[in-house]
């Protein structure tokens, strides 16, 4: 079975793997893209391992059990920042957001997760210049179909968080790699977002 989840799981990530490299926070690649990303929502939180010290989590963290991760009120907002309106995936396989959160308690794992093999087509929807179009995130998982890549904070204190889009834009931007029917695929990242996360009391 472990054999079966491992390969399914790879698979799924194959999918995903074809994309630019990766931009600086606050940056997009190619940097021709005309797209604006932002992290808003809720940036305080209250710190909860289920009863666990914080060495106690991270040693469960390497186990076989999956670790949900925490939930969070938060939103991706992606803004056309040209002056023409654009068409951008949404939804689909090809489109991620992944998460990377940073502070003295911050914590990641890579759970083996059985996913489907088929393959799900990207959905587009046009943004006019200047407007914008809303990713949900309600927790810290990020990646293929959002459940690949888990981030964790295991103490109080001040973190940042920073999510990067993987999407593709139409008309593809100048030096953006050729993916279906004319759109080009990018990447966005958002500016550090601070959250604070409080100690349980």
């Amino acid at each position: 079975m472990r054999t079966l989840i491992a390969l399914l799981f790879t698979t799924g990530l194959a999918l995903a793997a074809d994309k630019p490299k990766t931009p600086e926070p606050g940056k997009a690649v190619p940097d021709t893209t005309p797209l604006e990303a932002t992290l808003e929502g809720t940036a305080k939180y209250t710190l909860d391992l289920g009863g666990k010290t914080a060495e106690e989590f991270l040693k469960a963290l390497k186990g076989d059990a999956v670790t949900p991760p925490p939930k969070v009120d938060l939103k991706l907002v992606l803004k056309n920042t040209g002056k023409e309106d654009l068409k951008v995936w949404v939804s689909g396989d090809p489109v991620t957001i992944t998460l990377k959160l940073t502070g003295k308690g911050a914590a990641e794992a890579k759970p083996e997760l059985m996913f489907t093999t088929e393959f799900r087509l990207p959905k587009a929807v046009a943004v006019a210049a200047g407007k914008t179009v809303e990713f949900p995130i309600k927790s810290l998982a990020g990646g293929f179909r959002g459940a690949s890549e888990f981030s964790y904070w295991t103490q109080p204190g001040e973190y940042e968080l920073v999510a990067t889009l993987t999407t593709a834009v139409s008309p593809a931007p100048k030096g953006a790699e050729a993916a279906d029917e004319g759109f080009g695929k990018v990447q966005v990242a958002t500016k550090p977002l601070k959250i604070t996360v409080e100690a349980k009391k």
